[in-house]
């Protein structure tokens, strides 16, 4: 498991940060990205920090630098290098809350292979539930 950056021990705040260095970040809807997140959970597979930022709807999966350069799903947006993101300190409770914290214990990112098949279940799911 990889060890957590340092990144979330400089936060005290919501911060504007640079993607592409300590991770990338994978932009869905809300509705879209926490039905992700709770079939990865249900399925045993370790998803690293997932954020909900309330104001826009959307939420971004930090992902291993380099995924936004291959990245290519249907809904979703890739943020590497030249790409900001908005990030709160673990345990912040605003419009800016995290689906699944950034914690010293977790991983660091979700696998992509992982989050991509996670937003396939997802997206079908939400579609059935419209018809």
């Amino acid at each position: 498991m990889q060890r957590r950056s340092t990144w979330t021990q400089r936060l005290t705040q919501p911060k504007l940060l640079a993607a592409g260095d300590d991770w990338d970040a994978v932009r869905v809807a809300a509705d879209i990205g926490v039905r992700a997140v709770r079939d990865l959970e249900a399925r045993g597979v370790p998803v690293g920090p997932v954020l909900h930022d309330l104001c826009s709807g959307q939420t971004y999966f930090l992902t291993p630098p380099g995924t936004a350069h291959g990245w290519q799903q249907d809904g979703t947006r890739a943020l590497g290098a030249g790409s900001w993101v908005v990030l709160a300190p673990p345990g912040w409770d605003g419009l800016l809350r995290w689906v699944s914290e950034p914690t010293s214990g977790g991983p660091a990112h979700t696998a992509t292979d992982d989050l991509a098949a996670a937003l396939v279940a997802a997206v079908a799911t939400v579609e059935e539930a419209g018809r």
